[in-house]
């Protein structure tokens, strides 16, 4: 596990540089207004080609690097490279689909991604329970979601272009991109790099474990809400005539990511226990505290995602790049001095407390206009909710499942009773899954 965590960390790094940014400009280009293949298929290509070639030209100092310094996991390491290589790919045709507002097909891609790598990777792990087998499953599930992109959905040959002077302007135009892509991953990925250097892989499988926690309860903000809203936000900022309806809407978004944000908090931090039992061996034991921790940081993350979106859609990616490489540099020193004397929790308060300083500084840079009422609702719900917590720690009854199941249908009375959710809302919420998985209904 440990292993795992850690090349799924390390490889991600060596893709900063993929394209330099020019994807994520892209991306907000053709997210102001639906446009067609045949729009943007120029762009389209110059951009893979732009990636293939830069991937082309890391591979040789990622395989000197390893063999030198990680032989005993070279393996699963190239394997995960190339695994890495064919997503970014599918990442190129998803990012079209979710400007364009066809999120059915990155849906249905995504189900079936995931139910292959399961059942080849469950399969191989039973023959061979080796790291690399889990990158072949992971291999092979790409190859199928290549498939069904290339025979049943692109409307398109795969080609190369090499326009060397619109890859030049797409370079500089998605330049500000590339180092907040580059310090974000670092924010994230750092400290568990830092543990394995640090520490040793039993600690990083404890602490990626706890991680892989934090991801799935990040999967409504940040893998269905944000995608599916970004759209929307960005027409209503251009057109001029949408200022009142952007407002309401930033807020209503702004309530919802609060509310299902800190319910999905809660949820992880009362019944980590009995879902790392069912899932997990004894010997992870450890890891819970490392999610209950973590998972704090997932609340704040998500009110950040939707000021760093605000931030890119208002043209002003620059001062989302000066604040993530504060928040990374911040991130490393606090790893630096809480690693060695708290281990895996001293990374996880690291992420935590850099979380907080990243929301401060994206609400503090972004245009918005302050509704003091349903922020101070937010914060007295926040400060209620810790208070709780630190007394029923105090106790000792933080494992009391039903307690915890108490708690949380009292704040789903609270958010109702200060109206930070309300009836007409949950149509709201569904909205992100019907338009993700539309077409599975």
């Amino acid at each position: 596990m440990g292993q795992y965590n850690f090349i799924s960390s390390f490889v991600g790094m060596w893709f900063i540089f993929l394209d330099f940014g020019a994807g994520s400009h892209l991306y907000r280009e053709w997210a102001k207004s639906p446009k067609t293949f045949d729009q943007v298929e120029g762009d389209f290509f110059a951009l893979f080609t732009l990636r293939l070639i830069t991937v082309v030209i890391i591979f040789i100092p990622f395989f000197l690097v390893n063999f030198f310094s990680n032989f005993n996991i070279l393996l699963p390491l190239i394997i995960a490279f190339v695994s890495t290589f064919f997503a970014t790919y599918i990442n190129l045709a998803d990012t079209y689909f979710q400007s364009a507002n066809l999120f059915k097909y990155p849906s249905l891609r995504q189900l079936i991604e995931k139910m292959v790598v399961i059942i080849i990777g469950s399969v191989g792990l039973f023959f061979y329970p080796h790291v690399e087998t889990v990158f072949v499953a992971l291999l092979l599930s790409q190859l199928v979601s290549l498939a069904y992109y290339f025979y049943r959905v692109l409307p398109f040959k795969f080609k190369l272009i090499f326009n060397i002077h619109n890859i030049l302007s797409m370079i500089k135009k998605g330049m500000p991109f590339l180092f907040i892509t580059l310090f974000i991953s670092l924010y994230n990925r750092i400290d568990i790099v830092m543990l394995r250097y640090l520490d040793n892989f039993s600690v990083v499988g404890w602490y990626g474990t706890a991680y892989k926690f934090l991801e799935v309860a990040a999967i409504f903000p940040a893998v269905l809400f944000m995608p599916s809203i970004f759209p929307i936000l960005s027409s209503l900022w251009n057109d001029s005539g949408s200022r009142v309806k952007f407002i309401s809407f930033f807020y209503k978004a702004t309530r919802l990511l609060f509310s299902f944000s800190l319910m999905i908090t809660l949820g992880f931090i009362f019944f980590t226990p009995l879902l790392v039992s069912w899932l997990f061996p004894d010997s992870f034991m450890p890891s819970v505290l490392a999610i209950r921790i973590l998972i704090l940081a997932q609340i704040i993350g998500s009110i950040s995602m939707l000021f760093n979106s605000l931030l890119v859609i208002q043209h002003r990616e620059h001062r989302s790049l000066y604040i993530i490489i504060f928040g990374a540099i911040f991130n490393i020193g606090l790893n630096f001095i809480l690693i060695p004397r708290y281990s895996l929790y001293g990374a996880a308060w690291a992420t935590v407390i850099a979380e907080v300083a990243n929301l401060f500084l994206l609400q503090r840079y972004a245009q918005w206009e302050k509704n003091w009422s349903i922020i101070y609702r937010m914060v007295f719900l926040g400060v209620f909710n810790a208070l709780l917590l630190l007394i029923l720690k105090y106790i000792g009854q933080s494992n009391n499942y039903f307690i915890g199941f108490a708690l949380c249908l009292i704040n789903v009375g609270l958010l109702f009773w200060l109206r930070l959710l309300k009836k007409e809302d949950l149509t709201f919420f569904f909205n992100p899954f019907i338009v993700k998985f539309n077409s599975l209904f």
